[in-house]
């Protein structure tokens, strides 16, 4: 992304402070009704920041392949799906990202702009996304991207409760749609079998109608599908870091 492009995108989020005008504490636990486990108040308010702004360069994952580096405008950014990321706090990620800029990256230098414009508490707030856009550090996708994902492309059979209830469930004639609630290979954490079940379908898989996925979704988008199925049955997945 150019500097003026960044400066405008930034520019606009500078004049609003945001869905609150006080800023939200790591410790202000809120269930959210947009995301598959519980985000604190200063996760939900970062979540806004992120995917308005730090996506292009970062992805919708975190995995440092957003549309501006597809292009070839900015190097990669690092992934976030590391265990440095996933169990760091926003004060130390804010002391890790502020080394960096002081240090002015040459490859990256537009992170200075993103410090000098935002609010030092919006750019907190966006840091303490982080941990919970790579979350489950168990699994190599995220369970947020992946709830998008399986909203478009999975719940019309599958159901958004992940039950096999889906609005398309009733037309189907061969098996009934997975009921990821109850499923073994989740329960039994074995997540290379569903990773595998994904993309080679149901028909080569388990005899269902589920078509093979792996020609629609690349290999990361997989994996954040399978983080989110994850998310269906409690205590499979460690407990978030961030959880009080």
């Amino acid at each position: 992304m150019g500097k003026l492009a960044m400066v405008a995108v930034c520019a606009a989020l500078v004049g609003c402070a945001g869905p609150s005008d006080s800023p939200a504490t790591e410790t202000d636990a809120v269930a959210s009704g947009s995301a598959p486990f519980p985000l604190t108040a200063m996760q939900e308010q970062g979540r806004v920041i992120y995917e308005t702004m730090c996506w292009t360069c970062h992805g919708n994952a975190g995995r440092g392949d957003g549309p501006a580096v597809q292009a070839g405008s900015i190097p990669a950014p690092p992934s976030f799906h590391t265990q440095e990321y996933a169990g760091a706090s926003a004060e130390g990620l804010g002391q890790r990202f502020s080394a960096g800029v002081a240090g002015v990256d040459p490859r990256h230098p537009h992170m200075q702009y993103v410090s000098s414009l935002l609010r030092p508490e919006r750019f907190t707030e966006a840091l303490s996304f982080i941990p919970a856009l790579s979350y489950p550090p168990e699994i190599l996708g995220s369970a947020l991207a992946g709830e998008r994902l399986y909203d478009y492309r999975c719940s019309g059979c599958h159901g958004l409760s992940g039950r096999g209830d889906g609005t398309a469930s009733g037309s189907l004639i061969q098996m009934p749609p997975a009921d990821f609630t109850t499923d073994t290979l989740i329960a039994a954490r074995n997540w290379e079998a569903v990773f595998r079940r994904i993309r080679e379908g149901g028909r080569a898989v388990h005899g269902s109608s589920m078509p093979p996925w792996g020609i629609v979704l690349s290999v990361e988008e997989t994996w954040d599908v399978v983080a989110f199925l994850a998310t269906f049955q409690p205590g499979v997945l460690s407990r978030p870091a961030w959880a009080p």
